[in-house]
């Protein structure tokens, strides 16, 4: 059966639809349309509304309701409800008067919206941001992102510059920017990273340092905003204790693999774990807090510093993966147990090849150090192929834990330091060693199973050689007897007797690495001290270098003092041994100068430095005058540039007082860290056992405090 609409005519299949699509006539059907009338009231009325001006004049009393939106299902129930044959629709009451219901309204005062940016001050509205990387310290003071004011310069590396900001919106909260100067990428690399930090802003893992905000400047610098973590990294507690707790390491390294493992699992890769982005807070007493720091910075450049934690893959210039980052926590492992690093070499090629050899974790110093099961494990995170270390960043930190737990008491971990070996060993032609079980001893000298040989008879020649031989033999001792009679003595000192003074002149080494890092047990009656970024401000801090040295507990400290200009340089460091009536006998000054990070760049240079320094200590001592210059080792091998210098003149009382002095400019031995280290020492002849400027940090207690000094290879 059919519906039809009694206008139109279209006709339709019972049940389909009730009104036309055409003209929005109700559909009736045959058998209705032959009678002539439906059982609806609607189907009466509605050929008779043309339009609504004609509704209006026939319900003239009616208040239009609100318009509503006309669906098929409102439409529907208001015809149901309607479709009454008992009820007149003309009738005066028949329908109540419709008013249309009066909205809410909430009112908001303006004032109290909440924003997400800082009011600037007059003097804080600046132009827009864009970033100067010829002159970072400018950078201090401006807002980023309207809410993050920049207030200090920590440093930089070969991603670019980190600052630390306040935000202004939470209280006493500060916040690591992270300006990335070195973004030359391709497109797709460009993407996959953008893809990276936005999946990185979603991770909330308590051992990665959370990235909060990113973005770009005007001129297209990108930058990123990320949690600061104020404490020391593993770099600093390797330059100052000297190697890891078996234990301790293994709990440093299982969080750091965690938070390695939950990056990887979001598709993140930090693709630059070394000692440096792995922080340690000690803040609670019973546990040690790790943070893994720097994700999503960039793809690093491999510099010299960090060879020693790229994988072969990343060497060779392929794309870095989840297991290029289980390598480089390999390696920081092995170094936080070793105190050295896995793999040395000058250059990729011979790093490449170090790592092909596995002569490092397979070496006999390594193995004696390591018990087997934490060699196997360490084996097998710094395999040269990707393919045969751990499928994940948590398989390698259970696995490390568990080695070291279960490490028997026939294979312990030797405590003793590292042998440091003059130059860094590039171990490129040495043999790849494999281990092999022990066998049972013999019963018999293998020799005694030889089938009998007679003795070989002595002749008139062996007797020749043999002669020769011998006084060959005491020609050296001779020698060496008398090298050993004529080396000075060791100076002598009031902190410890067992600390031998570093010699002036030493056999300058070739190399620009850095040499390995000394353990130096601290000596009686010292206070040990930590240069540390917490307390700078100004030129110190934008020129930050970390060291560590004992002085004795009599001297006076006078702490850091930051440059008073843009032309002078502050002090880390002023310590001294003055007389009962407040006269300095021996001092030293610990400062910073402008550096390209490696001796042989600094060379041309250190002229100009030794002009500046004659000039600036002519105006402080009377009677100055310079006595030498040159190029110096010191402390393991630290390559120097010194300048000798005297003064003199007499007291207000008229006592002849002389005073000698020694200036040690100390690159980082790394190249682009931009500050080296600056010593000055300072002895008088009020000082005991110092009778001219070869005595200075050689005799007396200052020689103590400058064979303690060490660098922490924190720049």
């Amino acid at each position: 059966m059919e519906v039809f609409c009694p206008k139109c005519g279209q006709s339709f299949e019972k049940g389909s639809r009730r009104f036309c699509p055409t003209d929005g006539r109700r559909l009736v059907a045959e058998e209705l349309a032959a009678e002539g009338q439906s059982k609806g009231v609607f189907a009466n009325l509605i050929p008779q509304i043309e339009a609504i001006s004609d509704l209006e004049k026939t319900l003239p009393n009616l208040t239009p309701p609100a318009p509503a939106p006309h669906t098929s299902e409102s439409l529907s129930g208001a015809f149901f409800e309607l479709d009454d044959p008992g009820l007149d629709p003309f009738a005066p009451d028949a329908l109540p008067a419709i008013r249309p219901a009066e909205p809410s309204v909430r009112k908001v005062d303006p004032s109290k919206i909440p924003t997400s940016h800082i009011d600037l001050a007059d003097n804080e509205r600046l132009p827009p941001l864009e970033f100067n990387e010829n002159k970072p310290e400018e950078f201090i003071g401006r807002i980023v992102k309207g809410r993050y004011k920049v207030v200090d310069l920590l440093g930089g590396d070969d991603n670019g510059l980190a600052y630390i900001a306040d935000d202004k919106l939470v209280e006493d909260k500060k916040v690591l920017v992270r300006i990335l100067t070195d973004e030359g990428h391709d497109e797709i690399t460009e993407s996959l990273l953008a893809e990276e930090r936005v999946s990185l802003s979603h991770l909330t893992h308590p051992n990665i340092a959370r990235l909060v905000d990113s973005g770009q400047f005007l001129d297209g610098t990108p930058f990123l905003i990320s949690e600061y973590v104020d404490a020391l990294s593993v770099r600093d507690i390797l330059g100052i204790h000297g190697r890891f707790e078996p234990q301790r390491a293994a709990r440093i390294i299982r969080q750091a693999a965690s938070a390695l493992n939950e990056a990887h699992q979001q598709g993140v890769l930090h693709r630059d774990v070394r000692p440096e982005n792995l922080i340690i807070d000690a803040s609670s007493a019973e546990s040690e807090h790790v943070t893994v720091v720097n994700f999503g910075s960039s793809e690093s450049k491999t510099s010299p510093h960090h060879l020693a934690f790229r994988a072969p893959e990343v060497l060779e210039g392929r794309a870095a993966t989840a297991s290029s980052d289980i390598y480089s926590l390999g390696a920081v492992a092995f170094e936080m147990l070793t105190g050295s690093k896995p793999f040395y070499g000058d250059s990729v090629k011979e790093v490449l090849r170090a790592q092909s050899a596995g002569v490092a974790v397979n070496g006999p110093a390594a193995a004696a150090e390591l018990p087997r099961s934490v060699a196997d494990v360490l084996h097998r995170a710094l395999a040269y192929s990707s393919s045969e270390r751990y499928v994940k960043a948590r398989d390698f930190g259970d696995a490390f834990v568990g080695a070291l737990s279960s490490a028997g008491a026939d294979e312990p971990v030797v405590d003793a330091p590292p042998i440091e070996p003059a130059v860094a060993v590039p171990a490129v032609t040495a043999p790849k060693v494999v281990r092999t079980e022990k066998l049972p001893p013999a019963a018999e000298p293998a020799w005694k199973a030889r089938s009998p040989e007679p003795p070989a008879e002595e002749t008139s020649r062996f007797k020749l050689f043999a002669g020769i031989a011998l006084a060959a033999l005491v020609a050296m001792l001779v020698l060496g007897w008398y090298l050993w009679v004529r080396e000075p003595a060791v100076p002598e000192t009031s902190i410890d007797a067992n600390i031998a003074a570093p010699q002036a002149n030493t056999i300058v080494p070739t190399t620009e690495m850095p040499p390995l890092a000394r353990t130096i047990p601290q000596p009686p009656n010292t206070n040990f001290y930590q240069n540390s970024k917490q307390n700078l401000k100004g030129d110190l801090l934008r020129n930050f270098v970390g060291f560590t040295l004992y002085y004795p507990k009599e001297w006076k400290v006078n702490g850091p003092q930051q440059g008073e200009s843009a032309e002078s340089r502050g002090k880390f460091l002023d310590i001294s041994r003055n007389t009962p009536d407040d006269r300095m006998q021996e001092q030293m000054l610990i400062s910073y100068y402008p550096s390209k990070g490696t001796f042989t760049e600094d060379a041309e240079k250190f002229p100009m430095m030794v002009k500046e320094t004659n000039e600036t200590l002519k105006k402080i001592l009377p009677g100055y005058m310079e006595i030498s210059e040159g190029e110096i080792t010191v402390n393991g091998g630290w390559r120097a540039y010194e300048v000798r210098f005297q003064a003199g003149g007499r007291s207000p009382a008229g006592e002849a007082l002389t005073v000698w002095g020694r200036r040690l400019f100390i690159p980082a031995a790394r190249p682009g860290v931009k500050s080296g280290f600056e010593i000055t020492m300072l002895a008088t002849s009020l000082a005991d056992g110092i009778q001219g400027v070869d005595d200075v940090g050689v005799r007396g207690e200052l020689a103590s405090v400058l064979y303690s000094f060490e660098p922490t290879q924190n720049f």
